[in-house]
C-alpha cells in the first residue's frame, strides 16, 4: 500500500508540475477579473530651480492590468523644448502639442514607467497649459487625463495640479 501511494504522488506531482504555469495564470487572470478594479495612476513633480533647464518627473502605473500591452502618451506644450527625448511620431496628433511616448514595463500585474524630461522654456507663458497625458492599448484609448498644467515666469516653470491623480475603472476582458 506504502509503494501505491508513493506512486500515485509522484503521478500527481507530474501532472501537477506539466500544468502549473496553466493553471496558475488562469487562476491569476479571474482573481483580476472579479476581484480588482484597473486603477491608472499619474504622478508629476517640477521641482522649482531657477534658470532655462528644469527637470520634469512624470510616473504612470496601471494597477491590476489584464491586458499584456498598454502605452502612455504625454503631451507637453510646444513652448517646452524636451533635451532628453525625441517627440514620438506615432501617437495622435495635439495641436500645439508634441507627444513623447513612456517606456511602459510590466512588474506582476503592473505595468510602469517613470521618466524624466529634461525641459527647456522657449518663451515665457504665464497663463497654464495642461499637459496631457493618454493611456492606451492595441485596441483604443482608455484614460485622457489634463490634470495638471504648467506654466513659466521669468525663466522659472512651475506645476500646478494634485499630488498624485487616480481613476479606476471595473475590469472587462477587452480591457
Amino acid at each position: 500500500m506504502k509503494k501505491y501511494f508513493k506512486i500515485f504522488g509522484w503521478i500527481c506531482l507530474g501532472i501537477f508540475l506539466q500544468f502549473k504555469f496553466n493553471v496558475l495564470y488562469g487562476i491569476v487572470f479571474l482573481e483580476n477579473l472579479y476581484f480588482h478594479e484597473r486603477t491608472y495612476y499619474i504622478e508629476m513633480n517640477l521641482p522649482p530651480e531657477k534658470g532655462n533647464l528644469q527637470v520634469l518627473k512624470i510616473k504612470t502605473v496601471v494597477h491590476h492590468s489584464l491586458g499584456p500591452d498598454y502605452f502612455a502618451n504625454v503631451y507637453l506644450p510646444e513652448s517646452y523644448r524636451v533635451v532628453n527625448k525625441t517627440p514620438y511620431k506615432g501617437a495622435e496628433t495635439i495641436p500645439g502639442y508634441l507627444a513623447y511616448q513612456m517606456n511602459m514595463k510590466r512588474k506582476y500585474r503592473d505595468v510602469l514607467s517613470e521618466e524624466n524630461f529634461i525641459i527647456a522654456t522657449n518663451e515665457a507663458d504665464p497663463s497654464p497649459r495642461p499637459i496631457y497625458v493618454h493611456f492606451e492599448n492595441l485596441q483604443q484609448r482608455l484614460l485622457q487625463d489634463d490634470s495638471y498644467k504648467i506654466s513659466t515666469s521669468k525663466l522659472t516653470s512651475s506645476l500646478q495640479g494634485p499630488k498624485r491623480v487616480e481613476a479606476k475603472f471595473p475590469q472587462k476582458l477587452s480591457m
